[in-house]
């Protein structure tokens, strides 16, 4: 067979099957990256609805495939039909009609500023490309706020979306997510809602302490009010009573805060306190509480006993419950049956039956003790001891092999037992259940970054017990002076004006965080002689510090002479 032959019947066999695309290969750069564009929009529109899907608990098991699928179809069509431009805007058409179908379902689950595609939207991804702000005629509200507040049922038990939905119609919706924000910026552990004849005042508890906010008008302080009502479930009709309740709310995506909201009428109108609990700020370790390692020791000891009866005193806000908390985190609670009963229930903690009470509804401490004796417990936590029933409950149980914690308000630990039996505890119940009673403080932290040394009094040090010759200077805030003054101050980061601007970690407060001040007495066999047979409590006291106990005002000054806070906050907190 010749050449040519060969030659000419494989020129025949090439052009007979030709591409079916066409006469050959091709390659159009243009084509090429339109196509490529919408892949790589695709791929990330396909992340992005994973997530958001997830966040928002709509089914991903449905978007997920279609999003995938139509995709997929539409690049197949891209290969395989000959005309491109048809095949290109089925391409487009498949992937905007499966990507505007979610956004309209998930825009009708958000709030308005959660929606995602809508003019505001738009408007704020076009001022972020171009890097300018958005005017006010162009958008009038204020940016986004990544919060979700999310409404509870009248039970407390489940979510509300009707409420929630009701909640964010509201007028006045923007500027309690504003207020929110605020007061979680600034680390706040409440939010007081104070109402005068002109203005609905605003002041957030920060470290302990009262600090003013921007007031609302008396108008727009009403609504906030309300918004916080509708979210628990309160009654807004009811002005006088007080009433009270909780919610919720998420922040940046994933962090979940707890609120109670309580109500009191005045003169002036209703009055509001939201508590923020917020649970990523919840110590949960002993190490982390400031104790010294003597005391966490001694109080890792008691916490792993078998049965006895652990008491933690001190006033309304000084820490109790989270010291608690953190001695349940010491409990090996997967081997041991830990059951508490709070009101309300705080944080929540894995493999720990929480039980809250309900007065209204009969649930007390005394009454939901008596039923959890029942439920085989190792480990009873309650969340405060108020009267005789109670006390009485807690002892007997701590005599029959259950370890209890509670908290009780008392100045100190030895007044902490005087309280006991004045609650119409019998001495000998007390003498025989009480394994320890830890009292405590919280002072304020120094501001790192703007405390500043002196050089304390000699008579000072002299009251204290302290040796002067030793103690070459102490801290404290940075004063607050004109912006005429040009004085200088050494702190830990060098010399600069007394009238510098205001530090940005602190707010100016010169404080920044709490940290614990102890006091830690062990019942021992004389300190329960002592408390059965005539309670005495300065024996009692004199007894435990024979014991090693160190009194409360010893530990602070531990904690001024290291730097961590002054000498003013610990007489302000130990007084």
């Amino acid at each position: 067979m010749s050449s040519a032959f060969i030659i000419q019947h494989s020129s025949f066999i090439l052009s007979a099957a030709s591409f079916p695309r066409g006469d050959g290969f091709y390659y159009n750069p243009f084509k090429f990256l339109a196509v490529l564009v919408i892949y790589l929009c695709w791929v990330r529109t396909c992340w992005w609805v994973d997530q958001d899907a997830r966040q928002l608990k709509l089914p991903r098991k449905t978007w997920n495939p279609l999003l995938l699928g139509s995709g997929l179809l539409g690049l197949l069509a891209v290969w395989g039909v000959k005309a491109f431009l048809p095949a290109f805007f089925f391409l487009l058409l498949l992937y905007l009609g499966s990507v505007l179908s979610y956004v309209y379902v998930r825009n009708e689950k958000v709030d308005a500023n959660e929606q995602v595609l809508t003019p505001r939207h738009l408007r704020r991804l076009a001022a972020r490309l171009f890097k300018r702000k958005v005017r006010k005629e162009d958008d009038d509200e204020e940016t986004p706020i990544p919060i979700r507040f999310v409404g509870k049922s009248s039970d407390r038990n489940e979510e509300d979306d009707a409420r929630t939905a009701r909640a964010a119609e509201s007028r006045g919706y923007q500027s309690a997510l504003d207020l929110v924000r605020e007061a979680l910026d600034r680390r706040s552990t409440d939010i007081h809602l104070e109402p005068t004849k002109e203005e609905m005042l605003v002041r957030l508890r920060i470290d302990g302490i009262l600090q003013a906010a921007t007031p609302f008008g008396r108008a727009m302080g009403d609504s906030v009010v309300n918004i916080f009502k509708v979210l628990a479930a309160l009654d807004i009709t009811e002005k006088r009573k007080p009433q009270d309740g909780s919610f919720s709310a998420v922040v940046d995506g994933s962090r979940s805060i707890d609120f109670r909201v309580a109500t009191a009428g005045s003169v002036n109108g209703e009055k509001l306190v939201l508590r923020i609990l917020d649970r990523e700020g919840a110590l949960l370790e002993l190490a982390r509480l400031g104790m010294r390692t003597a005391i966490r020791e001694k109080v890792h000891g008691i916490v792993i006993q078998p049965h006895g009866l652990f008491i933690v005193c001190g006033p309304t806000g000084a820490g109790k419950s989270t010291t608690l908390y953190a001695c349940l985190g010491q409990i090996d609670r997967y081997q041991k049956n830990v059951i508490t009963v709070e009101n309300p229930v705080e944080y929540h903690i894995d493999n720990v039956t929480q039980i809250e009470i309900n007065p209204k509804a009969g649930k007390t401490f005394a009454s939901e003790l008596r039923s959890i004796l029942r439920q085989d417990p190792d480990v009873i936590y309650i969340g405060e001891i108020r009267d005789q029933e109670t006390a009485e409950i807690a002892c007997q149980a701590a005599q029959t092999g259950h370890m209890v914690f509670t908290t009780l308000h008392a100045n100190d630990t030895t007044t902490a037992i005087a309280r006991l039996i004045d609650l119409g505890v019998a001495p000998f119940l007390i003498a025989s259940a009480l394994s320890a009673v830890l009292g405590q403080r919280l002072v304020r932290v120094l501001c790192p970054k703007c405390k500043v040394k002196y050089k304390p009094n000699a008579d000072l040090l002299r009251k204290a017990n302290l040796p002067a010759a030793q103690i070459k200077f102490f801290y404290r805030p940075t004063e607050v002076r004109p912006a005429t003054e040009t004085e200088e101050v050494e702190s830990d980061e060098g010399k600069t004006p007394a009238a510098a601007r205001v530090c940005p970690q602190c707010g100016g407060t010169g404080y920044r965080g709490r940290t614990g001040i102890f006091e830690m007495l062990v019942v021992t066999d004389r300190v329960r002689e002592l408390i059965r047979e005539n309670p005495n409590l300065n024996a009692i006291k004199q007894e435990a510090i024979k014991g090693g106990m160190k009194a409360m005002q010893e530990d602070g000054l531990r904690q001024v002479i290291s730097g961590q806070t002054s000498i003013q906050e610990l007489l302000r907190v130990c007084k």
